[in-house]
């Protein structure tokens, strides 16, 4: 039977999800080995026994009514401000990724464009460099439907782990001018993203939010040490988090989805009580990429129906508690930007986005599980995120858009194209793609029968090539170059 996306579970099923949350952190508890989260528990009369804290109902609801509903996250550029909780979506690139995949141009194909990594044009898979990273960055400013630069976009690895994120945190304050994504390094990944964002932004942010980080807890039911640090951090200075879990249904979580549900909700829940209890009011979103892992290899099932399953049901669970949500992405077990990688991809992020989530991350470049990035599928997805987009705005109906007068004029057996009409709305009224062919199987034939991989290849690369650094004072660029260079001597 066809579902609503909007009302995935019954109302029944929450409720027994939430009961069912709430027995597992009054009885069983989350870990929280980390002292200043425990501390701040026990200040608010909650239940601890050594790094195991216990949470009862009226405790955690408590906690919640404080969560802004909706936020803006400030950039340097306000025009580009972007609100997670309007009922837009807020997409972000992918994270984390530790490979790179290039893509082979074809025979007699293009070179890489000026600025381009050495090894691109090589289908394989290879450890991203620094240079990549600020490609992706220039790439994920100049793409239209990204909202945020992002961060962690792959993991550079000829750069020195310990400092990587204040070389990452500068690519995004200076190739871009959209919001982006604070380290969550441990403690000293938080601090130095908030005295890079008072540098850039010319005063002390607090109050303000100037980035949003991702916190990841430790499924089953825990929390690392290093997230609880940066979490404790920002929550302090109250920016935004966000707080995710992903569950692997069969290994890390019960093999129901349903049970999956219950125990992230219980694990999540308890983190953002903590991000109240620290500073109440501390703009926070309640994410989940959870999904089912394949039962013949043991690996994360990314292009499987229950990733949506989860998207809409957590989707809906975030409702439930007034939550902002984050879920979703243009997601694919895919090892390369092909048929399989385009129809994944496409039924997680039109799910994220029929479902009603808030914040997306992941909205571009993720191929293999998460384990991958590429250049290539950076751009697709990007084109993707602008169909459901557009798709998500609906149709306006109104007297204008009705046309009656323009269908009385025309009559039967007209035609429109030559309309006043027509002509003032032709180039406002319809998507139009960047990427996508249009121009018949002739045109193609003729033109060198360039499949959408070749084309995305060549529209990044004419994008980093002619990406200009969006304008920043001179005394803030060389404030932020100092300090990259203090803390990587």
């Amino acid at each position: 039977m066809p579902r609503n996306m909007q009302a995935f579970l019954s109302n029944e099923s929450i409720e027994q999800i939430h009961r069912t949350s709430m027995r597992l952190l009054e009885n069983v508890g989350v870990e929280f080995p980390y002292q200043a989260a425990v501390t701040t528990f026990k200040k608010h009369g909650v239940k601890t026994a050594g790094s195991r804290v216990y949470l009862t109902e009226a405790q955690l609801l408590k906690a919640l009514a404080t969560v802004p509903r909706q936020f803006t996250i400030h950039a340097r550029n306000p025009e580009r401000n972007v609100i997670v909780g309007g009922g837009r979506p807020v997409f972000a690139p992918a994270y984390g990724a530790p490979f790179l995949v290039d893509a082979a141009p074809p025979a007699g194909g293009a070179s890489p464009a000026a600025g381009a990594p050495s090894a691109a044009g090589v289908t394989g898979k290879r450890t991203p460099t620094m240079a990549d990273y600020h490609n992706l960055v220039k790439l994920a400013h100049a793409l239209p439907n990204q909202d945020l630069s992002g961060y962690l976009i792959v993991e550079p690895g000829d750069v020195d782990a310990d400092t990587a994120h204040v070389q990452m945190l500068h690519a995004h304050m200076v190739h871009s001018d959209k919001p982006f994504i604070g380290s969550t390094a441990g403690k000293r990944g938080a601090q130095h993203t908030m005295e890079m964002a008072r540098i850039l932004f010319g005063e002390d942010p607090a109050g303000q939010a100037v980035c949003i980080s991702l916190i990841n807890s430790l499924t089953p039911l825990g929390y690392s040490s290093e997230m609880l640090e940066a979490l404790v951090e920002f929550a302090t200075v109250r920016q935004p988090l966000v707080i995710a879990a992903l569950a692997m249904a069969g290994s890390t979580g019960p093999v129901t989805l349903a049970g999956v549900l219950t125990l992230q909700n219980a694990e999540l829940l308890a983190g953002v009580a903590l991000t109240q209890l620290i500073s109440p009011g501390t703009p926070v979103v309640y994410g989940s990429t959870s999904t089912n892992i394949d039962m013949r290899s043991g690996a994360l099932a990314l292009g499987s129906p229950e990733l949506a399953q989860m998207i809409a049901a957590h989707a809906q669970l975030a409702r439930f508690y007034k939550l902002p949500s984050r879920s979703g992405g243009a997601l694919t077990d895919a090892s390369f930007p092909d048929a399989q990688a385009g129809f994944e991809s496409m039924m997680a992020l039109l799910t994220t986005v029929n479902s009603g989530i808030d914040f997306v991350l992941h909205a571009g470049g993720i191929l293999t599980s998460y384990l991958a990035f590429s250049y290539e599928k950076f751009v697709l997805d990007d084109e993707m995120c602008g169909m459901v987009r557009r798709l998500h705005e609906g149709i306006v109906v109104d007297p204008e858009t009705l046309a009656y007068d323009v269908i009385a004029n025309v009559g039967p057996g007209g035609n429109f194209l030559v309309e006043m009409h027509t002509v003032k709305r032709c180039r406002t009224e319809f998507w139009k793609p960047n990427l996508c062919d249009r121009t018949g199987l002739e045109a193609w034939m003729q033109g060198g029968q360039r499949s959408a991989v070749d084309r995305a290849r060549q529209r990044w690369q004419k994008l980093v090539a002619a990406h200009a650094d969006p304008p920043l004072d001179a005394a803030t660029v060389r404030q932020l170059q100092a300090f990259v260079e203090k803390h990587t001597a």
